[in-house]
Parts: C-alpha cells; structure tokens; sequence
C-alpha cells in the first residue's frame, strides 16, 4: 500500500512513530513504525494479574513494547481480560493479532503525536484518548509499572493494581 505518513490510517490504525536511523527496526531504504489503535481497549485495568512479581519487562525504549508484554504474559499468565498486557494482545483491530501494550518511549511517542492520532482516529470509527493516565509495558519493579498522564504528559511509576489506568494497543508494521 505504498509509503505511509504520521497520521495516516493504516492496517487496522494510525501511523504515529516512523523508525529513524539508529533506532531498532529501522531499515535502510524502507519506512516501518508504529501504529496506535483507534479506540482504547480498556477504561481502565490493573497493570498486573493479582500477583506482584518482577515479570523482565525492562524495555524503556522505542520497539522494546512487544518484548516486553511477551515477557509480561510469560509471567502472568494467560488470562486476557485480568490485566492490561494481557488485553493489548487480545485486541484484534483492523484483523492483526500482533498488538503490544507499548513501552515507555513508545507511549511517550504516543502522547507527543496525540492530536493527529485523535484526529484520523475519530475519522475512521475510533476515539480520543482520555485525559486520564495510560499503561506502558515497561516494569519499575515487583510492585510498580510506567504509566503516562495524557493530560500533561508526565510519566509515573504507579503500582501495579491501579486499576483506573488505560490501555491503548499498538503494532509495529
């Protein structure tokens, strides 16, 4: 389907980061990156699935989100509805099944490019995002998880049971 653009709709949701020399993914004279989904796929859950333990998802940066919520689902286990990895991955937009809850950056990324990602959003049957906080998949520790208020844009360690905080999925294309 040719070269996509921020902003654009595509394979099920909105181009907002394109993969930059030096970053991981990135391939000389080909255009990948990441895409949001349309709509959140929660109005808020709880990061983990009850337990509190170190999971390995330490990826902070951009295309470190997959990783990490393989490792997330390899320690709490499979049940998609209980915890925010878990429904990442459960969200089936545009017919992929590859989404991830995303990494610190690549929220951050998400945050940075929120008004174009509402806007093709809302035009193709999605939503805004929330002013309220949204998961990342980057772990602080047994008990505390990376989240971002998208009202301001600041990130906080939050534990991880705080059940009002948002997912909203991403792939890489």
């Amino acid at each position: 389907m040719g070269v996509r653009d921020r902003g654009d709709f595509y394979q099920g949701g909105v181009v907002f980061y394109i993969f930059e020399s030096g970053d991981t993914g990135y391939v000389a004279g080909e255009k990948h990156g990441l895409i949001a989904a349309i709509e959140d796929q929660s109005s808020g859950i709880r990061w983990h699935n009850g337990s509190y333990v170190t999971t390995g998802a330490t990826g902070i940066a951009v295309y470190t989100g997959s990783a990490n919520t393989d490792a997330i689902i390899a320690a709490q286990g499979a049940t998609e509805t209980d915890y925010a990895a878990g429904v990442a991955r459960a969200y089936t937009g545009g017919g992929f099944t590859d989404w991830f809850l995303p990494s610190k950056d690549e929220l951050n990324q998400m945050y940075t490019n929120k008004a174009t990602i509402n806007t093709t959003a809302s035009a193709n049957g999605g939503s805004n995002f929330s002013t309220n906080f949204y998961w990342s998949s980057t772990e602080d520790d047994s008990y505390e998880a990376w989240s971002q208020n998208f009202a301001n844009g600041d990130q906080f360690n939050l534990p991880k049971s705080f059940y009002i905080t948002i997912v909203r999925a991403v792939r890489a294309f």
